[in-house]
């Protein structure tokens, strides 16, 4: 367990990696050198295929190590939000609660200023709460509710337990994300739906609602409930979100016409991260296709909008240059910067967050084999059939009405 590669076995292999303790995913540096092994056992989990769930975590470097790793890693900035227990469930064991414990009071009392991120399914201590009311960096809990607890999907994890979070991080004064993720057809229906919405509008700060992320063994854990979905091949590399047909449109309208109030953020946590931070766009996200598709505040396009700027060629060249890009591979066109060739996902998304502007390359090289989530703009939403699709079916109903026959709507 000790030696193996992130990723082995996983296509693309080009981009298998040794762990270091911190790793660029789309929306943070993951921590990647403490904890690692996860007990949740979710089946549409990539830690499947690396032999890491089912698995009783083991410890990496000390928290006080791991603190002043943060640093060293190579795509390090100071706004970048930092994911601690990203290799694990910070709170799925005893151990695991004590160690991130020690790792929050160390971080709290050192100079970085990055928001710190706890994604869970788990109970979240009373100690870890009241460790992040008195830290002087914002803490940001993504609290994953889909819906599936208590199915085959999650066999370990409780619904009820994950309900109560959302409430006593609200007592607490503290700020609770809602990791809306994966849709599958298993939690896809409309009382499925309003349960889960009904409950995080209330206590959530908002919501990133985001399709399930593929590759071949996912896929092939995923068939059985979904068959659908297991019927066709895909090249992974240039997939981004899939979501069971007809649902993504669905719950962009439900939601705004229900609950206009509440943020829904659809494929873009770096939105739900900028508004529960109460700043303006960190990453690059203002006016992207997600932006434009999500259930936004008015005020909050409009900090968006004020704060949203050009760089400058300083700017640019000082960022290239940290993340080893040529200039001239580098062109500022119709509100965007392209980088030309393939480029590692991680520089991408430094370039993001030290330019706060949209950034692409003409293709982009997934680390350690996974594909996190398509990191240009044109991430493509994939639907897939699904049988029980009550949305279709209430469509081809209001064609008969109208004496129209069934068009495949």
């Amino acid at each position: 367990m000790a030696d193996k590669l992130r990723g082995e076995g996983i296509i693309p292999n080009e981009f298998v990696d040794k762990r270091t303790p911190y790793t660029q995913f789309q929306v943070w540096l993951g921590e990647t050198g403490g904890a690692i092994g996860c007990p949740v056992d979710c089946q549409y989990c990539f830690f499947q295929l690396d032999g890491l769930t089912p698995a009783k975590p083991r410890e990496g470097l000390t928290p006080q190590e791991l603190v002043e790793e943060l640093g060293n890693a190579s795509t390090y900035a100071p706004n970048i939000p930092v994911n601690y227990g990203s290799e694990t469930d910070a709170f799925a064991t005893r151990k695991n609660v004590a160690y991130y414990s020690e790792v929050l009071q160390r971080y709290g009392a050192s100079d970085y200023p990055n928001p710190v991120v706890f994604i869970s399914k788990r109970e979240i201590p009373d100690q870890i709460m009241d460790l992040a009311a008195e830290i002087p960096q914002p803490v940001l809990f993504y609290m994953s509710y889909s819906g599936l607890g208590d199915t085959p999907l999650e066999p370990t994890v409780k619904s009820e337990v994950i309900r109560d979070n959302f409430i006593r991080l609200k007592e607490h004064d503290l700020t609770g994300v809602h990791y809306w993720r994966p849709f599958l057809p298993q939690n896809s229906t409309p009382e499925k739906i309003e349960e889960v919405l009904s409950h995080v509008a209330e206590y959530a700060s908002c919501s990133v609602a985001i399709g399930l992320r593929l590759n071949d063994g996912i896929q092939a854990n995923i068939a059985d409930f979904w068959p659908e979905l297991g019927a066709s091949t895909y090249d992974f590399t240039k997939t981004g979100e899939f979501w069971p047909e007809d649902v993504r449109d669905y719950l962009m309208k439900y939601t705004k016409q229900h609950y206009p109030d509440y943020p829904v953020f659809f494929g873009t946590t770096p939105c739900s991260a900028t508004f529960a931070l109460e700043t303006s766009d960190i990453r690059g996200a203002y006016r992207s296709s997600g932006c434009l598709e999500s259930n936004c505040p008015p005020f909050q396009r409009e900090r968006c909008g004020a704060a949203f700027a050009t760089p400058t060629e300083e700017q640019i060249q000082a960022a290239a240059e940290k993340m080893d890009i040529a200039m001239e591979d580098i062109s500022l066109i119709d509100n965007r910067i392209t980088v030309r060739g393939k480029v590692e996902s991680g520089k991408l998304v430094y370039l993001r967050y030290a330019l706060k502007y949209p950034v692409i390359s003409e293709a982009v090289g997934y680390a350690a084999g996974y594909n996190w989530a398509n990191v240009r703009d044109e991430g493509r939403i994939i639907e897939i059939p699904w049988r029980n699709n009550w949305i279709k079916a209430a469509k081809n109903r209001q064609l008969g009405k109208l004496g129209i026959h069934d068009l495949g709507l």
